[in-house]
């Protein structure tokens, strides 16, 4: 996806902020629950470790300056399997001479670091993690008791395999992980779900804005939520003033025309009764003006037109209409006209633009037509456009005169009643309505005259 759209596309950023924000919150969640299992974790093996060194203490029988452990020692069997990792040791604190210790240290013995390493509590007590005869690092407690004599101190020290807390915090970090996992994808997905709903919205009023647009309707309508209310109401308050905007600048185009052509009018009667240089000037200057004046004043017309949201023109039924008047207007020549169109095409346009542009290339081809005009409307699948062909079987046009007919005023034959401004009108219309118009050969040997149009709805 380019940056571009990255950043337009709301719900991308929703969903992105939303997994780096799981994602960071999952971590440190994981992070603490593992770290306070681990100290809870140490602190329930530090005070086992505790419990059975007291029980030793507690079995050992001191006589004067001797000590016997009564067997088992301790009830666990770890402490009686070979190198388990579960060990006791008594031994004289100040010449380090073992006095008794577990069957599963198997005649070895376990070393405690140095004081300084590890200093004594004020209980005498002090714990450490050492290597134990396999290698293997086991947690140990060590107690200093003094029998007899002062200064003969005995010390008691008690190990306990690893192991299992490690592989204890092991299985709790892999559940969390798990469980953790699950609990976001979940948060993930609920997420997306949310964003959908969120701006299921926008997408329920761009599909209303569509059918403004294609010519289905004429304002958005629907039910939305508050949150969108107020820009609903906002776009159909713009649709409406734009509206009125052109239906504005119709009326003041009319006025225009209507405040013109009298004062012309007048110009030339008077001209007429007069049969002298001036007044022949008189004459032709008008007639320029009043041409330039309808020129200019269809462009007004034209432009606000093809602004106008929200209109829609079947285009059959202007077809047929043209078809009824211009049998009846040529009727001496005895022309076939044949229409092929489908009653779902429609125009995005006004309805008087369309017939402003047919009209044009419908009447010029019953003028050059021999026999035959025909008129055709196709529209390709999932296209927001259709073409229309009118076709006669006339002289045509050669290509090298093509782009001279859509000058204004130009006519290749002026013996052919008409004002030459036809096609350029048409083709300025069919442009601001952001269309394409191309004159090519007829397959029946006259012109054929190819439009593409903008169309309303699917």
């Amino acid at each position: 996806m380019q940056p571009a759209m990255w950043r337009r596309a709301l719900t991308l950023r929703l969903l992105a902020l939303a997994i780096l924000w799981s994602v960071l919150v999952l971590v440190i969640a994981g992070l603490t629950l593992t770290a306070a299992y681990r100290e809870t974790a140490e602190a329930d093996f530090a005070k086992r470790l505790q419990s059975s060194l007291l029980n030793l203490i507690s079995q050992a029988d001191f006589q004067g300056d001797t000590i016997s452990v009564a067997e088992p020692a301790l009830a666990d069997p770890q402490f009686r399997s070979a190198l388990s990792g579960w060990y006791w040791q008594i031994e004289y604190t100040t010449t380090g001479e073992v006095i008794a210790r577990s069957p599963s240290l198997a005649g070895e013995t376990l070393r405690m670091p140095d004081t300084k390493d590890v200093p004594l509590s004020d209980e005498f007590t002090r714990r450490a993690v050492i290597p134990d005869p396999r290698g293997e690092l086991v947690s140990a407690v060590e107690q200093r008791l003094v029998v007899g004599e002062p200064g003969t101190d005995v010390t008691f020290i008690l190990t306990g395999s690893r192991t299992d807390l490690t592989a204890g915090i092991d299985d709790f970090r892999s559940q969390i992980v798990l469980y953790l996992s699950i609990f976001g994808i979940g948060l993930i997905a609920i997420t997306m779900i949310l964003g959908a709903l969120a701006v299921r919205p926008l997408r329920r009023m761009r599909a209303a804005l569509q059918e403004v647009v294609s010519g289905d309707r004429d304002r958005l309508e629907g039910d939305f939520p508050a949150e969108v209310t107020p820009l609903v109401n906002e776009i159909n308050g713009l649709i409406s003033a734009n509206r009125r905007t052109v239906e504005r600048a119709r009326t003041h185009a009319g006025n225009l025309a209507h405040a013109l052509k009298t004062p012309l009018t007048v110009l030339r009667n008077e001209a007429g009764k007069r049969d002298d240089s001036l007044a022949s000037q008189v004459r032709e200057q008008t007639a320029t003006m009043e041409q330039q004046i309808s020129y200019h004043l269809d462009r007004a017309r034209m432009a606000a037109n093809s602004r106008v949201i929200g209109v829609a023109t079947p285009v059959r039924p202007v077809l047929e209409s043209f078809e009824r008047a211009m049998q009846r207007i040529h009727a001496d020549k005895g022309i076939t006209f044949k229409v092929k169109c489908s009653n779902t095409v429609r125009f995005r346009g006004e309805k008087q633009d369309l017939e402003e542009i047919l009209g044009n290339l419908i009447d010029n081809a019953f003028k050059w037509a021999k026999k035959r005009v025909n008129v055709k409307v196709t529209v390709e699948p999932g296209e927001n456009h259709f073409v229309l062909a009118v076709d006669d079987d006339g002289p045509g046009v050669p290509p090298e005169e093509r782009e001279f007919v859509f000058q204004r005023g130009n006519r290749l034959d002026e013996a052919t009643p008409g004002s030459g401004l036809g096609l350029a009108i048409v083709d300025e219309l069919v442009t601001l309505y952001g269309g394409a118009l191309v004159l090519l050969e007829s397959p029946r040997g006259g012109l054929r005259v190819r439009l593409r149009l903008p169309r309303a709805g699917n």
